[in-house]
């Protein structure tokens, strides 16, 4: 099969704009369900707080489900994350096939973008770090919650006065 050079640069224009897309897609997936994971452990964590203290076998139990729930958490960003780094590296090969990363081609004197986003170098503060981070801390907390059983808070609401107003509304104005 051959192709003409506009029906390339079609293909290269159409792969990009669904790789870019894929990208957000993933980053979005990703952070809504670490937000998922962070709502049940915030639930979690105000039972734990607010509840009588637990025996060892509960303990025990807790400790193993948020292990498990951890883990299974990690796999799926992984996951998530095996898909983002090979999406990104088919969008810097159309990057690189439309010459995006080199100079004078769209702009005179630099490239269009810049040379760093033409590297695949894993950095600490990328997307999928901070998240593994996050949720590190997230079940750190946990342990300890479910470990230090803290003494739940008595009720402390004050006794609620209510005061019986005289007179009522006519036609929307206070009566005297």
């Amino acid at each position: 099969m051959h192709f003409s050079e506009d029906q390339k640069l079609q293909v290269l224009l159409a792969d990009l704009q669904e790789r870019y897309n894929s990208s957000h897609r993933i980053r979005e997936r990703s952070i809504k369900f670490t937000l998922w994971i962070s709502g049940m452990a915030i639930g979690l964590g105000w039972l734990l707080i607010t509840q009588k203290k637990l025996v060892l076998p509960h303990r025990v139990a807790l400790t193993l489900l948020v292990m498990a729930l951890f883990a299974g958490t990690i796999y799926f960003l992984m996951g998530l994350r095996r898909g983002f780094r090979k999406n990104r590296e088919a969008m810097i090969n159309c990057e690189r096939a439309l010459g995006m990363h080199d100079s004078g081609v769209y702009l005179v004197e630099e490239s269009l973008l810049p040379f760093e986003y033409s590297r695949m170098n894993r950095k600490w503060s990328d997307h999928f770090h901070t998240l593994y981070v996050w949720l590190i801390l997230v079940a750190a907390s946990l342990l300890i919650l479910t470990w230090t059983c803290p003494e739940p808070r008595r009720n402390l609401s004050t006794a609620i006065k209510t005061e019986q107003i005289k007179g009522g509304k006519q036609n929307g104005k206070l009566a005297q």
